[in-house]
């Protein structure tokens, strides 16, 4: 699957979670609410996946809340 990088409009592919590796294409960011990507195929995740929804960042800030988020580094 494949999308447009917001920052030029490069069609890049899609963070695959089988191949690739978190850290290398996203950072947490406003203490872990939300997602940035950090290379072209982070950002065209970001964007057309949707990782930011309203839904999914209220969701995060009841995790964070919980201490379940953000995951990690272990």
């Amino acid at each position: 699957m494949s999308a447009p990088d917001p920052q030029d409009g490069t069609i890049v592919v899609l963070f695959n979670p089988r191949k690739d590796v978190w850290e290398d294409h996203f950072v947490w960011v406003d203490d872990g609410k939300h997602v940035r990507g950090i290379t072209p195929t982070g950002r065209a995740s970001v964007e057309r996946l949707k990782m930011n929804h309203e839904r999914i960042v209220a969701a995060r800030i009841l995790w964070i809340s919980a201490g379940w988020h953000p995951p990690s580094e272990d």
